[in-house]
């Protein structure tokens, strides 16, 4: 019989708890994933799933807006996040004025729980990030139905200064 070399040993030793952490994460992230999908249907949304199980869409129409789609996502790590957000318009059609900052930063400022913010492809969006291990079917309703109405009212605000 073989016996353990030191260095295989203290490999072992390292590599149990990394392996036990990503185990118990992965189940973490199927237990948020659950309950996202049981908010939502508890809300009676009709959503649409991705290419990613742990972002969905739900689409609304809107007084400003024809296609509202609100994007929900499941954070990772062990305090998961529940990110909630529209994109409200593409970089490419926002003029680069003061005039235009300052009416976001202004309409910002007016908001409840929402961001008004430019994500990673400098796109202008609505956002509420919440806690998912404290959100319920009603606050879950809440962050859905600001976010919408938030878009929708934002566009109307900045569609005249949109360029094409």
């Amino acid at each position: 019989m073989r016996s353990l070399r030191p260095s295989r040993v203290v490999r072992l030793l390292f590599l149990a708890p990394v392996l036990l952490l990503a185990a118990a994460l992965q189940a973490q992230s199927a237990a948020d994933i659950d309950k996202v999908v049981s908010l939502m249907k508890a809300g009676n949304y009709s959503y649409d799933t991705t290419r990613s199980s742990s972002v969905w869409t739900i689409h609304f129409a809107g007084d400003h807006l024809k296609d509202i789609k609100v994007v929900v996502a499941v954070g990772e790590g062990p305090d998961a996040s529940l990110i909630a957000f529209v994109t409200v318009t593409e970089k490419r059609h926002m003029p680069v004025t003061t005039d235009f900052m300052r009416t976001l930063l202004e309409q910002d400022h007016k908001m409840d729980r929402v961001k008004i913010a430019y994500d990673a492809d400098g796109d202008l969006e609505v956002r509420i990030d919440a806690k998912l291990r404290v959100t319920d079917a009603e606050e879950f309703q809440n962050i859905v139905n600001q976010v919408k109405s938030a878009s929708d009212d934002l566009y109307g605000i900045i569609q005249p200064q949109l360029t094409e």
